[in-house]
């Protein structure tokens, strides 16, 4: 570059509508072997033959479409598909597909609402601990987080309720109450028949919406069969709803969806939904779910099953008894708890070392508090890596002290 020409100077052009910055360990981001720290899809029944027969067949059905725009809310079949499956799977009987947008996972959806309802300050109800990415999108938004007491059945409604009034009392703006329902993320507890019954009568009684997240409802293991969706059980527009298929087929189709009343549907338009997936992933998924769905959910299940046993053996074997860990019947992961004073934020570098991370509790929490707890999951490995990396995991937290 010649001596006297100067560099564009970008410092005052940039947004001042960027997130708010949120403090994130830089070990999640680290390569490693075992990865106990991501929900990915089960590669070990990953779909590929399937998939590449299933677009195929679409393509020479409806490729013509590929040359337009797709529709603003997606693909019209997915759409039909997904109403289909709510009604017969979830309890949520008469869903129109004009209520339903296609989204870039679940996030795509999750970000999109979050759009439309958040101005900093505003309140939103969550369970004691939940999903980091969601954590992530309340707080870059200025979102004033508040986490519900939760248990075995799921969030506390009657704490919920008691907080709401707190919340209206002290003159904050309640926007919603997010819940992971369904094989909970962290946690892995599902939301009791009555406690979502309950649920629905506070949001109705509060004005406040339910904001439920069902992306794991079809990782049933094992146990009893599930609750039927909050979205089913309402009668008042008081429940939106969102789940993917990114966990089920793959991470990298990026395809999720968002089921909402129509005064928000209204307003989502304004933000154009959040952006349309590809139109091609979802002829792709519509197609392969459409010839394959309960088969392949079943391979999921069984695939499932051994990798949480191995880690629930693995736990038992390698981890002591003054540490305790939830034995899902569903879903992707172990809710681990350590003995009061340790650091699983501090000990995770040094887990990374070792070849193995995970997600410290702390994550999960919007005042990044209660450092005992982590999570681990087990969609990615195989059952004899989860073993290795358990034994491996409980030897670095042996040395760094976590076991007291």
């Amino acid at each position: 570059m010649d001596e006297g020409v100067h560099l564009m100077d970008y410092s005052g052009l940039f947004s001042s509508n960027t997130p708010l910055p949120v403090d994130m360990p830089a070990g999640l981001q680290a390569d490693t072997k075992y990865v106990f720290s991501v929900t990915y899809a089960d590669q070990g029944v990953f779909p590929t033959e399937g998939l590449i027969e299933s677009l195929s067949k679409v393509i020479r059905n409806e490729g013509q479409t590929l040359s337009q725009y797709p529709p603003p809310q997606g693909h019209l079949g997915m759409r039909e598909l997904i109403a289909g499956t709510l009604a017969g799977q979830r309890g949520a009987a008469g869903i129109d597909p004009q209520s339903i947008f296609l989204s870039s996972g679940a996030g795509g959806a999750i970000g999109a609402i979050l759009d439309v309802f958040i101005d900093p300050g505003d309140v939103v109800f969550v369970e004691e601990f939940s999903y980091l990415g969601t954590m992530r999108m309340l707080l870059e938004r200025g979102a004033d987080v508040r986490h519900v007491p939760t248990d075995v059945n799921g969030m506390d409604t009657d704490a919920l309720d008691r907080m709401i009034g707190e919340a209206i009392a002290e003159g904050a703006t309640p926007k919603m109450i997010y819940t992971i329902s369904v094989y909970q993320n962290p946690m892995g507890v599902t939301l009791s028949h009555d406690r979502r019954r309950h649920m629905v009568q506070i949001a109705q009684k509060h004005g406040v919406p339910i904001f439920e997240n069902e992306s794991y409802a079809d990782f049933r293991i094992d146990g009893d069969p599930l609750p039927p969706a909050m979205l089913g059980m309402d009668d008042q527009d008081s429940v939106m709803y969102v789940s993917a298929y990114t966990k089920l087929i793959g991470c990298g189709l990026r395809l999720g969806y968002g089921v909402v009343p129509a005064p928000v549907l209204d307003s989502l338009k304004t933000v154009r939904f959040g952006g349309v997936p590809s139109h091609l992933a979802a002829m792709a998924v519509y197609q392969y779910l459409t010839d394959n769905r309960e088969e392949y959910i079943s391979d999921v299940a069984g695939s499932l099953r051994a990798s949480r046993d191995s880690m629930l053996g693995a736990l038992e074997k390698h981890f002591p008894s003054n540490t305790s860990w939830s034995r899902p019947d569903g879903g992707m992961m172990i809710w681990v708890e350590l003995p009061e004073g340790a650091d699983t934020m501090a000990a995770l570098p040094a887990a990374v070392e070792a070849d193995v991370k995970y997600n410290p509790g702390p994550v999960f929490r919007a005042e990044r508090d209660r450092a005992n707890y982590l999570r681990l999951t087990y969609s990615h490995n195989s059952p004899e890596e989860i073993g290795d990396g358990i034994e491996i995991l409980a030897g670095v937290f042996q040395r760094e002290g976590l076991f007291g």
